[in-house]
């Protein structure tokens, strides 16, 4: 394409990683950016998925009902959306490297939390990592819209946010097997760990990463953050709206699969598990597929709304789910569950990234975090109370397809916008 013709906006994000690159180089390449944050999300991934994965193991261990999850999720993302709102704020004041780091740090003292047998200390360390939560995903967006090129952004964006499904993978994979065999806590372990092993990476290069971070930044000026930025723009504020939806969807799925699967599909934990981790395999190699077929249609919004009808369609298969379906075509309805509902954040993200002000991503990715995250506050809790007067996993799921509906509704308003 010829220079002249490129837009404005990605002449601007040229401009700063030229002038970047001339005031201050930093001793890693754009890949190995895009390898942390995603190593981070990753981390961020399994913390907040482990308990769900281990739902009716830990529920025994602590006498209460598995249902129960559902408001451990909701507390989880609760903290994650008021972090979220100051996360931009933070990431420019004390730099998008050191603001994953403690993000990082709060994943190892969550998930130590929770191996500690009392709700009390499941509670504070949901907290502890719905603030990792908060703050990872604004100092993501601000190191990838610094280091890597505005053509390939929805690309980068999405291979960023394989870390989500991959951490999925993981631990659907080997929580359900360790807490049957050697006890749960182990997989705790296994994350905290991982949680400190990435915040040791990035630290040789934390000094670079940070450079362009602006101390006398104030906190109390930015009291909700960029999200009067997003509410004012139009597209921002439908595509953020439509979020809400895309994310309640996505957890409602994660939270309360293996509970539905051992309850009514008639299949043992373990089995579960492998059911749990089909769907996120679905998720994490769609994403960059997803993120391709976006920057070759120039359109996020269209690969959005494709996502939305799958996820309408599967999700009616998934409230029609009986015990005696074949197991392959379950991993086929689970496969592409996982592909539409945990598929859409990367082209989200990038989408969002490109409709950010100059300068403003950190901001923007905070404020747009808040409005996922409100989703996943509001989606397991209204699904729990669902189910208390439906009385079945498999009917409550029917929400998925009318939030799917609304949400395909609110992507129509935000292309028309």
């Amino acid at each position: 394409m010829p220079a002249t013709s490129r837009s404005p906006l990605n002449a601007r994000g040229r401009t700063m990683a030229n002038t970047r690159t001339a005031s201050a180089p930093h001793p890693a390449p754009a890949w190995f950016v895009v390898l942390a944050v995603t190593a981070a999300q990753t981390a961020v991934a399994m913390s907040n998925i482990v308990l769900p994965t281990i739902a009716p193991k830990l529920a025994e261990s602590l006498g209460v009902s598995p249902v129960l999850i559902g408001y451990q999720v909701s507390l989880t993302f609760g903290v994650a959306m008021v972090a979220s709102v100051y996360g931009g704020p933070v990431v420019l004041r004390w730099g998008s490297a050191l603001t994953t780091q403690v993000s990082m740090g709060l994943c190892a003292i969550g998930t130590a939390l929770f191996a500690l047998p009392h709700t009390g200390f499941i509670a504070l360390g949901s907290a502890a990592v719905g603030a990792a939560m908060g703050l990872a995903s604004p100092a993501a967006a601000h190191l990838l819209v610094e280091y890597t090129s505005p053509e390939r952004r929805n690309l980068t964006f999405s291979i960023k946010q394989t870390g989500v499904p991959l951490g999925g993978v993981v631990i659907a994979l080997t929580a359900p097997a360790l807490a049957v065999s050697v006890g749960w806590q182990w997989s705790l372990a296994m994350i905290a760990a991982l949680s400190v092993v990435v915040l040791l990476l990035i630290e040789p290069y934390r000094k670079a990463w940070d450079g362009d971070r602006k101390p006398a930044a104030g906190l109390r000026k930015e009291s909700f953050g960029g999200v009067p930025l997003v509410w004012r723009e139009e597209s921002l504020r439908w595509i953020s709206l439509a979020s809400v939806l895309f994310s309640a969807i996505q957890r409602c799925l994660l939270t309360f699969m293996v509970i539905y699967l051992v309850a009514e599909g008639g299949y043992g934990l373990i089995e579960a598990g492998v059911m749990l981790s089909v769907a996120q395999i679905g998720g994490s190699v769609s994403r960059v597929p997803w993120g391709w077929l976006a920057d070759r249609l120039k359109s996020s919004l269209a690969v959005l709304t494709i996502i939305c009808a799958i996820i309408i369609v599967s999700s009616m298969a998934l409230v029609a789910l009986e015990a005696g379906w074949p197991r392959s075509l379950v991993y086929v309805l689970f496969f592409v569950l996982g592909a539409s509902t945990l598929g859409w954040n990367g082209v989200f993200h990038a989408e969002c990234a490109r409709l950010s002000p100059p300068g403003m991503a950190s901001l923007v990715a905070g404020a747009t975090a808040f409005f996922v995250f409100a989703g996943v506050l509001v989606g397991p809790s209204a699904f729990a109370l669902a189910y208390e007067v439906i009385g079945t996993y498999g009917r409550t799921y029917s929400l998925m397809v009318v939030a799917g509906a609304v949400t395909l509704g609110l992507l129509l308003l935000a292309r028309r916008a």
